[in-house]
């Protein structure tokens, strides 16, 4: 069998698929991914065979340029992110309209890869119309491959009228696959909004590869926290939105692990206190583990590996969905979440202290294992994709 994976740019779309590509490889299926700017060289690092389908200057047309100095950025991040949690589980109307974009510039590179290798099953992140035009072109069902705990049964059916473009440009009628299926991240009953017809699949945090410093292996003497802002939001935003959670850690009986990447410049942060340990790459599954809380803006990836890994989360959001994940979290019992500007050493200490968050996200973790694994789901692809030839 032959499975492509159509992906929206952006690492945060690529890695939650990354476990699923590399289950089929391992079953000895061939996969391709079709992705663009950031996402190419992240998927051919995680092993796998790519296409470029849009220049990178086209992407980045469509989320505009960070202009401006960091708060002005960091406000109008705030105020899009905002906006878009009014639409609560369903995903907002901005997102359809940008993410339209972002599947036009995309489609007939995706869909004219897809001609020329002819997979049996199009597998798509959930705002990339391309590969909805791609399945529906090739006649092959489509598994839309959920990244976060929102849920929603008709988004494909909502997507549609804002894929007009992409569709013409693919060559293709306006009209969904004849035959889909929706992958699910979460157990059922921590979903935002109806679940309708969806596999759950356990979530398995991909964050690439990097090397393991030797204090990682040591039992930590006191509590240890970790603290990280993902990629988007130091790149777009800087790091100067931390400089009150790191004013507050020596006030907090903790260590802290600071991991912003290796591009993160942490010169806006002065003279870090001596309780906080920066950190390059290192993958976040890695450190998650014996980490008594962590500190994070928001995203999916981040979130999802939180609660995969049962620990506290203190969500500090900055803006896209990263609202929506932190009043989920909150709701689940996962942990607290507040704005960048008013968390202080109190916050975190009560975290710390909240034996009853500690063992909800520990039974969250031990939910999510009990879900079917990526490798468990290959067979039932190859059962969709042999009925659509039948």
């Amino acid at each position: 069998m032959r499975v492509l994976f159509a992906v929206s740019p952006g690492i945060g779309h690529l890695f939650p698929t990354v476990p699923l590509a590399w289950a089929l490889r391992a079953a000895g299926h061939d996969v391709l991914v079709a992705t663009a700017a950031e996402s190419v060289e992240a998927a051919a690092h995680a092993g796998l065979a790519t296409v470029d389908t849009a220049p990178a200057g086209a992407i980045a047309a469509i989320f505009g340029a960070a202009t401006g100095p960091p708060d002005e950025r960091a406000r109008r991040m705030s105020e899009r992110g905002r906006r878009i949690a009014e639409a609560g589980h369903e995903v907002h109307e901005l997102l359809l309209r940008t993410f339209g974009q972002v599947s036009a510039v995309t489609a007939a590179a995706t869909v004219e890869a897809a001609r020329r290798w002819r997979p049996d099953l199009v597998v798509h992140s959930r705002l990339q119309g391309a590969g909805l035009a791609a399945a529906r072109a090739l006649g092959v069902p489509a598994v839309e491959h959920g990244f976060s705990l929102q849920s929603e049964p008709d988004l494909a059916a909502r997507f549609l009228p804002h894929l007009a473009e992409a569709y013409e440009r693919a060559g293709t009628p306006l009209a969904l696959p004849a035959r889909r299926a929706v992958i699910h991240v979460a157990p059922p009953e921590m979903m935002l909004g109806p679940r309708g017809e969806a596999w759950s699949m356990r979530y398995v945090p991909y964050n690439a590869g990097g090397g393991l410093p030797e204090w990682l292996w040591r039992p930590p003497e006191r509590p240890r926290v970790l603290i990280t802002m993902g990629t988007v939001v130091p790149r777009l935003q800087g790091v100067g939105g931390l400089a009150r959670m790191l004013a507050a850690a020596p006030d907090v009986d903790a260590d802290f692990v600071l991991a912003l990447g290796g591009d993160a410049d942490l010169a806006p942060l002065g003279k870090l206190p001596p309780n906080v340990r920066p950190v390059g790459w290192v993958p976040l599954h890695h450190l998650l583990p014996g980490t008594a809380a962590v500190v994070h803006h928001g995203g999916s990836g981040t979130t999802m590996a939180a609660l995969a890994a049962g620990v506290p989360q203190l969500i500090l959001p900055h803006g896209a969905d990263q609202f929506i994940n932190a009043s989920a979290a909150a709701d689940l019992g996962l942990g607290t979440w507040c704005p960048p500007a008013e968390v202080d050493a109190g916050t975190v200490s009560k975290l710390l202290a909240d034996a009853t968050t500690a063992a909800s996200a520990r039974a969250a973790a031990a939910r999510m294992a009990e879900l079917p694994t990526p490798a468990d789901l290959v067979t039932r692809l190859a059962a969709l994709a042999r009925a659509s030839d039948a």
